[in-house]
């Protein structure tokens, strides 16, 4: 092929490579979008699993004091460590309808453990 002006006709064009940087930017955004949901499972599986210590530490509070009622100063006593960013509220201390709920900022929605110690989104 002849050369136009010096330039020789080897190469891309400018819209094969927009393309190809379009669809590598599709790719990204998936990958993206991919990675962040199984970074929320990862902080739901924390704040279960906080709920589930708490609610373990509860009762090993009610067999010592079997008419109390925890907070979460008690909980910490009696063993709970608290998860990086989780928030944890007694909403109702009483062994007999004890319910502690969770939060993350990573996280939609609210968790809460009851006192049959079943864990479940509200």
């Amino acid at each position: 092929m002849p050369r136009l002006h010096g330039w020789s006709r080897k190469g891309f064009t400018v819209l094969e490579l927009l393309v190809v940087v379009l669809i590598l930017g599709i790719l990204a955004t998936m990958a993206i979008m991919y990675l962040l949901g199984y970074r929320e499972k990862a902080l739901i599986a924390t704040l279960k699993s906080d709920l589930a210590s708490a609610y373990k530490s509860s009762i090993q509070y009610y067999a010592d004091n079997p008419s109390g009622s925890v907070t979460m100063d008690i909980i910490t006593a009696y063993g709970y460590r608290q998860s990086k960013d989780a928030n944890l509220a007694v909403v109702d201390g009483s062994a007999e309808s004890l319910s502690i709920i969770a939060t993350h900022p990573g996280v939609q929605g609210v968790y809460q453990v009851d006192e049959s110690g079943h864990v479940s989104e509200q």
